[in-house]
């Protein structure tokens, strides 16, 4: 009797362990859907009300989900808290800005949601990644977004490659070159998508892309050891690259290699503000002489009063642009502020510590550029993300930056103990030469 026990207990132990298995796999399929279905519907961005989307509900849902695993990525935790301080103070200063402006509640509720959707949007991308590799993250939220285009749009009838299918097309064919980890195809289809840039009369696209090509060329130049590279380095590295292709666009663009609606729209910003950045992005003009008028910002919600107005058209005046204008006037502080800019916006609604926050979201993003960029292992949709991003930062608004904002943060955000799934985050390092010793 005692041996027929013992017979049956190594098959009772298989039989657990294959009914664990096969737990473990199910539930394994079960996260890998949750994450596809909650990245598409994060990326079509399905409004609800007031800056509220079916995505962002969804994210905050999980909020038990992603929420653990932050403390392993580097600034993750801190990202978070600084969003919550930042709502605080946005709150804060709309109630100090009470007695001089009028407050827009709807407004007030589209910021704070807004900045909620950001944070946990981010914190679900990063738990993705621990159940999808980043390639097919990639793919995923460039096919939501995709999917998300309206053909209705005013802006997408005047040039439906520029403001509809660019950057869906670029995240999710540059997604498909990082799954299949092959260096050429990502050169070849950074390539070809400049190319296209060249012909849409996207300046910033073709800037962009043409950075990322030459970024992935670089990484692919034979090297015998990366010893001693740092990522301080290659961020200098890239500062320098950045002036050389601005100057060089900006040159071609003169030329008329970008086309002659180009040519004209780009000499005329020069004539009038002196420099391209400030004559295609007065905003920024308005953005310093607000922070003059009133370092501390406005609040969440906050209406600009007669004397704010003037102080932002006055900046503006100051490089030559005519602000009296409906896009001044509606666009920018109809009834809210909106300086186009992530960094702008942020300090108008959430003050000091909403500027600190922006500043911080941006060392996040370079710093992971720097450090892959360092290894030779930052694939083309990593760099093309991070480039779009920085310059959101500075020339985007946030409403229409933070779809991509989530994804790009999700990414980029560098994981403090490196698994491989973080593997699928980079392309293939270069072939390095190899010491073969001949045979005598």
């Amino acid at each position: 009797m005692r041996s027929n026990i013992i017979a049956v207990r190594p098959a009772a132990a298989l039989r657990r362990t294959r009914a664990g298995r096969s737990v473990h796999q199910a539930t394994s399929l079960a996260n890998k859907f949750i994450a596809v279905v909650v990245l598409v519907v994060v990326a079509l961005r399905i409004d609800i009300d007031r800056g509220v989307t079916v995505g962002a509900v969804v994210c905050v849902a999980l909020f038990p989900v992603w929420f653990p695993i932050l403390r392993q990525f580097w600034g993750a935790r801190l990202f978070l808290i600084g969003g919550l301080v930042a709502i605080g103070s946005g709150v804060w200063l709309t109630v100090l800005s009470a007695p001089t402006h009028d407050t827009s509640l709807g407004q007030a509720f589209g910021s704070i949601a807004g900045l909620i959707g950001l944070i946990a949007g981010v914190g679900f991308v990063l738990w993705a990644r621990t159940v999808l590799p980043a390639s097919q993250i990639a793919i995923w939220y460039g096919a939501g977004i995709l999917l998300g285009v309206s053909p209705s749009s005013e802006l997408y009838a005047e040039n439906p490659w520029r403001f509809g299918y660019s950057v869906a097309l670029t995240i999710l064919l540059l997604g498909i070159t990082m799954q299949l980890r092959r260096r050429w195809l990502e050169l070849a289809v950074a390539l070809a998508l400049t190319v296209v840039a060249t012909v849409t009369d996207a300046r910033s696209a073709f800037a962009f892309m043409l950075l990322t090509v030459l970024l992935v060329a670089w990484q692919m130049r034979p090297t015998r050891t990366t010893r001693g590279k740092s990522a301080l380095r290659a961020l200098l590295g890239l500062g320098v690259l950045g002036l050389i292709v601005f100057n060089v666009i900006q040159a071609l663009i003169l030329d008329g290699a970008l086309g002659e609606a180009t040519q004209q729209r780009t000499v005329a910003q020069l004539n009038e503000a002196g420099s391209l950045i400030l004559g295609g992005r007065p905003e920024l003009a308005a953005t310093i002489a607000l922070m003059q008028h009133q370092p501390w910002g406005f609040g969440v919600g906050t209406v600009p009063n007669p004397e704010d107005i003037l102080a932002a058209k006055t900046g503006m005046a100051a490089i030559n642009y005519a602000p009296n204008n409906g896009y001044v006037d509606n666009y920018m502080f109809g009834g809210h502020i909106e300086l186009h800019s992530v960094i702008g916006d942020f300090w108008a609604a959430f003050g000091i510590p909403g500027l600190v926050l922006a500043l911080f979201i941006l060392v996040l993003i370079v710093r992971s550029i720097g450090i892959h960029v360092a290894a030779n292992t930052a694939s083309a949709v990593l760099l093309y993300l991070g480039i779009k991003a920085v310059w959101f930062m500075f020339f985007g608004p946030f409403f229409s930056s933070s779809v991509l904002l989530v994804l790009v943060l999700g990414l980029l955000i560098t994981r403090r103990v490196p698994t491989e799934k973080d593997a699928a985050l980079q392309s293939p390092a270069p072939l390095r030469p190899t010491m073969v010793r001949r045979r005598r």
